[in-house]
Protein backbone atom coordinates (compact mmCIF):
# COMPACT_ATOMS: atom_id res chain seq x y z
CA UNK A 1 0.00 0.00 0.00
CA UNK A 2 2.77 2.45 0.94
CA UNK A 3 4.62 1.84 -2.33
CA UNK A 4 1.41 2.33 -4.27
CA UNK A 5 0.79 5.64 -2.51
CA UNK A 6 4.34 6.81 -3.19
CA UNK A 7 3.96 5.79 -6.83
CA UNK A 8 0.82 7.94 -7.04
CA UNK A 9 2.15 11.01 -5.23
CA UNK A 10 5.77 11.04 -6.32
CA UNK A 11 5.41 11.96 -10.00
CA UNK A 12 3.22 15.01 -9.38
CA UNK A 13 5.23 16.19 -6.37
CA UNK A 14 8.53 15.83 -8.22
CA UNK A 15 7.21 17.43 -11.40
CA UNK A 16 6.24 20.56 -9.49
CA UNK A 17 9.53 20.66 -7.64
CA UNK A 18 11.69 20.12 -10.72
CA UNK A 19 10.30 23.30 -12.27
CA UNK A 20 12.00 25.46 -9.68
CA UNK A 21 14.85 23.42 -8.22
CA UNK A 22 17.96 25.55 -8.60
CA UNK A 23 20.02 23.03 -10.55
CA UNK A 24 20.33 19.49 -11.88
CA UNK A 25 22.11 18.34 -8.72
CA UNK A 26 19.13 19.36 -6.58
CA UNK A 27 16.68 17.68 -8.96
CA UNK A 28 18.69 14.44 -8.78
CA UNK A 29 18.82 14.77 -4.98
CA UNK A 30 15.02 15.09 -4.82
CA UNK A 31 14.48 12.01 -6.97
CA UNK A 32 16.91 9.93 -4.93
CA UNK A 33 15.65 11.12 -1.55
CA UNK A 34 12.01 10.52 -2.47
CA UNK A 35 12.62 6.83 -3.07
CA UNK A 36 14.86 6.33 -0.04
CA UNK A 37 13.93 4.06 2.83
CA UNK A 38 11.42 5.57 5.21
CA UNK A 39 10.73 8.66 3.11
CA UNK A 40 7.20 10.06 3.27
CA UNK A 41 6.08 12.40 0.46
CA UNK A 42 3.11 14.73 0.94
CA UNK A 43 0.88 16.32 -1.70
CA UNK A 44 2.75 19.63 -1.30
CA UNK A 45 6.08 17.99 -2.18
CA UNK A 46 7.39 17.99 1.40
CA UNK A 47 9.50 14.91 2.05
CA UNK A 48 10.38 13.69 5.50
CA UNK A 49 11.89 10.82 7.41
CA UNK A 50 11.07 10.14 11.03
CA UNK A 51 14.39 9.82 12.85
CA UNK A 52 12.81 9.50 16.30
CA UNK A 53 9.15 8.95 17.11
CA UNK A 54 7.62 11.26 19.67
CA UNK A 55 5.02 10.12 22.16
CA UNK A 56 3.23 13.42 22.72
CA UNK A 57 0.52 15.38 21.02
CA UNK A 58 0.78 17.58 17.93
CA UNK A 59 0.51 21.38 17.92
CA UNK A 60 -2.24 23.53 16.44
CA UNK A 61 -1.37 26.29 13.97
CA UNK A 62 -0.91 28.95 16.69
CA UNK A 63 0.71 26.76 19.37
CA UNK A 64 4.20 27.97 20.41
CA UNK A 65 6.71 25.11 20.21
CA UNK A 66 10.29 24.82 21.40
CA UNK A 67 12.40 23.18 18.68
CA UNK A 68 15.99 22.44 17.84
CA UNK A 69 16.85 22.50 14.16
CA UNK A 70 19.69 22.59 11.69
CA UNK A 71 19.38 23.60 8.04
CA UNK A 72 21.47 23.28 4.91
CA UNK A 73 20.83 23.45 1.21
CA UNK A 74 20.49 20.17 -0.67
CA UNK A 75 23.82 20.91 -2.36
CA UNK A 76 25.44 20.84 1.11
CA UNK A 77 23.63 17.70 2.31
CA UNK A 78 24.35 15.64 4.36
CA UNK A 79 27.40 17.04 6.11
CA UNK A 80 28.23 20.33 4.40
CA UNK A 81 27.87 23.88 5.60
CA UNK A 82 24.77 24.71 7.62
CA UNK A 83 23.06 28.06 7.10
CA UNK A 84 21.36 28.01 10.50
CA UNK A 85 21.47 25.84 13.60
CA UNK A 86 19.88 26.18 17.01
CA UNK A 87 22.14 23.32 18.09
CA UNK A 88 25.20 25.47 17.31
CA UNK A 89 23.70 28.33 19.33
CA UNK A 90 23.16 25.92 22.22
CA UNK A 91 19.54 26.96 22.65
CA UNK A 92 16.27 25.82 21.07
CA UNK A 93 14.03 28.34 19.31
CA UNK A 94 10.34 28.92 20.02
CA UNK A 95 7.82 29.56 17.25
CA UNK A 96 4.33 28.47 16.20
CA UNK A 97 3.65 26.52 13.01
CA UNK A 98 1.98 29.59 11.46
CA UNK A 99 5.17 31.68 11.88
CA UNK A 100 7.50 29.67 9.66
CA UNK A 101 7.91 28.55 6.04
CA UNK A 102 5.07 26.45 4.61
CA UNK A 103 7.12 23.24 4.75
CA UNK A 104 7.66 23.65 8.48
CA UNK A 105 4.03 24.60 9.06
CA UNK A 106 2.97 21.34 7.45
CA UNK A 107 5.60 19.21 9.17
CA UNK A 108 5.11 20.68 12.64
CA UNK A 109 1.39 19.92 12.60
CA UNK A 110 2.16 16.29 11.74
CA UNK A 111 4.96 15.91 14.29
CA UNK A 112 4.45 14.76 17.87
CA UNK A 113 6.20 16.31 20.85
CA UNK A 114 9.47 14.43 21.36
CA UNK A 115 9.94 13.54 17.70
CA UNK A 116 12.88 14.30 15.45
CA UNK A 117 12.46 14.46 11.67
CA UNK A 118 14.55 15.15 8.63
CA UNK A 119 12.68 17.46 6.25
CA UNK A 120 13.35 18.07 2.57
CA UNK A 121 11.68 21.31 1.52
CA UNK A 122 11.22 22.10 -2.17
CA UNK A 123 11.46 25.80 -3.09
CA UNK A 124 7.67 26.15 -3.47
CA UNK A 125 7.17 25.49 0.24
CA UNK A 126 10.41 27.10 1.43
CA UNK A 127 11.68 30.49 0.19
CA UNK A 128 10.74 30.09 -3.49
CA UNK A 129 12.45 32.52 -5.84
CA UNK A 130 13.85 34.65 -3.02
CA UNK A 131 17.49 34.31 -2.02
CA UNK A 132 18.00 34.46 1.74
CA UNK A 133 21.38 36.05 2.28
CA UNK A 134 24.45 34.57 0.66
CA UNK A 135 23.90 31.02 1.97
CA UNK A 136 20.49 30.25 0.41
CA UNK A 137 20.23 30.96 -3.33
CA UNK A 138 16.82 31.53 -4.91
CA UNK A 139 14.87 28.34 -5.67
CA UNK A 140 16.93 26.21 -3.29
CA UNK A 141 15.87 22.85 -1.94
CA UNK A 142 16.43 22.94 1.82
CA UNK A 143 17.12 20.07 4.20
CA UNK A 144 16.42 20.42 7.91
CA UNK A 145 16.77 18.23 10.92
CA UNK A 146 14.02 19.32 13.30
CA UNK A 147 13.40 18.16 16.85
CA UNK A 148 10.15 19.13 18.58
CA UNK A 149 11.05 19.42 22.26
CA UNK A 150 7.81 20.83 23.68
CA UNK A 151 4.67 22.74 22.71
CA UNK A 152 2.68 25.01 25.00
CA UNK A 153 -0.33 23.15 26.38
CA UNK A 154 0.44 19.96 24.45
CA UNK A 155 1.07 16.75 26.36
CA UNK A 156 4.56 15.28 26.14
CA UNK A 157 3.00 11.80 26.32
CA UNK A 158 -0.34 10.50 25.14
Amino acid sequence: MKLALIALLLPSALAAVKKTAANAKETAFLEEYATGEGTQVTDSGLMYRVLKDGSGGSPELATPCSCHYEGRTATNYPSGKTFDSSYARGQPTTFAPRQVIAAWTEAMQKMKVGSKWELVCPPEIAYGGRAMGSDIPANSVLVFTMEMLSCQGVSAEL
